[in-house]
């Protein structure tokens, strides 16, 4: 729905933006995204179907596995305080590299927030294929 820039402060912390916490119940499950240099933060609702979803295969494949250290292992549950920010630990904030009084981007993109370094979304946005060069046909989408 949009993008928001909020920086770390010392303590890594950060707030989430009003408008994002009008939609929220006071809580996000935050986790390891799986595109590089990005975080994911979710509902408990919304992660409690993923952590199903994921539980829901044997675990003697590779990439079950991983999926469960990776964003299962590093999901922690931020409430927010009264300032309206949550604490992030500090291992996910080194997964995007990031530290406190760099700025970080909020994306909200309605399953889910993703959360990445500024620089890096700035670093993405101008490397990355303009989706007017990308062939989108195979996903149906009209209107775009």
């Amino acid at each position: 729905m949009a993008r928001y820039t909020h920086t770390i402060d010392n303590k890594g912390r950060v707030i989430v933006p009003a408008k994002l916490r009008e939609q929220l119940d006071g809580v996000l499950i935050v986790t390891q995204g799986i595109d590089e240099g990005f975080l994911a933060a979710y509902t408990p609702e919304e992660f409690e179907l993923i952590k199903d979803q994921i539980l829901n295969h044997s675990s003697t494949g590779y990439v079950i596995r991983k999926l469960k250290r990776e964003v299962l292992g590093s999901s922690t549950v931020c409430e927010f305080d009264g300032q309206g920010r949550i604490s992030v630990p500090a291992f996910l904030w080194d997964h995007i590299s990031v530290k406190p009084g760099e700025d970080v981007c909020f994306i909200h993109v309605f399953d889910k927030i993703e959360i990445c370094a500024q620089s890096f979304y700035d670093k993405l946005q101008e490397e990355d294929m303009p989706l007017s060069e990308m062939d989108l046909s195979s996903y149906e989408i009209r209107g775009l």
